[in-house]
């Protein structure tokens, strides 16, 4: 029987667990993938992986949910279902922090108005009462932002150094940047994503603080001033990143993530150098 630490790959499903298990089920601390079918033509895969406690098989304590399109969850599960306090992050960066039951978001009804605000229709968690015309626009296809609902970018910081009659057009303008850029962001996003890891069934991989690190050093964010340490502290206060949490070296950073850190690290550093003059 399997028992102790191990990886099983289940080819005809294309699943795949690495972590404990106590007489042949998953018992303890582990992450469990299922990769999906791509899109005809695509290279870009899709997978769905939870990262946390497993008793007898089932997705039991806490856990993170890296869902394919792009959205997460983290915080306690039962039997599978998301359950307990935790806090759901929506492809297109909205956050849902609150209770949930049998993988439903917990809310009184004066409540319901706000929760609308940051649902994703694609989610289990969206209530039946919610109109189809709130959904769509929940799932982020009125986003105004060029990049698309799933890499919608943070730039608050940024865009409180301009009056509110320039910020959409200073918005467009680093989104610009990123567009022109996007093709060899993504590269050397999967390239430091897959550092010192084994062969992947759809050979991609999500990066982790580590990589994020290694990435920085060889780019020479240390050079100014600022320490990697010092890093993880600016992002800890820009994010509310638990102070448990900051230093973490396995902490998974998604695509968007990652640009947003960038983004902010570059703000923090320049930020006075190149303060806009504004009359």
């Amino acid at each position: 029987m399997r028992h102790g630490e191990g990886r099983m790959r289940w080819l005809t499903t294309n699943e795949e667990y690495t972590g404990q298990w106590e007489h042949g089920i998953q018992n303890g601390l582990g992450t469990h993938t299922w990769f999906l079918k791509r899109i005809p033509y695509s290279q870009y895969p899709l997978r769905n992986e939870y990262v946390g406690e497993f008793v007898n098989g089932y997705r039991h304590g806490h856990g993170k949910f890296y869902y394919a399109s792009g959205a997460m969850y983290e915080g306690e599960w039962a039997s599978n279902k998301k359950h307990g306090m935790g806090r759901l992050t929506f492809k297109n960066g909205r956050v849902y922090d609150g209770p949930f039951f049998k993988d439903h978001i917990t809310v009184s009804a004066n409540l319901a108005g706000e929760v609308t605000d940051c649902l994703d229709p694609t989610s289990e968690c969206a209530p039946s009462s919610v109109s189809a015309e709130i959904m769509r626009k929940l799932d982020g296809n009125e986003s105004n932002s060029l990049l698309g609902s799933s890499l919608e970018l943070d730039l608050s910081l940024l865009l409180k150094m301009y009056p509110e009659r320039a910020q959409s057009e200073e918005k467009k303008q680093v989104e610009y940047a990123i567009l022109r850029n996007i093709t060899e962001i993504r590269r050397i996003y999967n390239f430091y994503s897959s550092l010192g890891c084994d062969r992947s069934l759809d050979n991609t991989f999500l990066m982790t603080k580590l990589h994020f690190w290694r990435f920085l050093k060889d780019c020479k964010f240390h050079h100014h001033n600022i320490t990697l340490a010092d890093m993880d502290r600016v992002l800890g206060a820009n994010n509310n990143i638990p102070v448990e949490e900051i230093h973490s070296p396995f902490t998974t950073l998604l695509l968007r993530t990652f640009l947003n850190y960038l983004l902010q690290l570059a703000y923090h550093i320049h930020h006075k150098k190149y303060q806009p003059f504004i009359l």
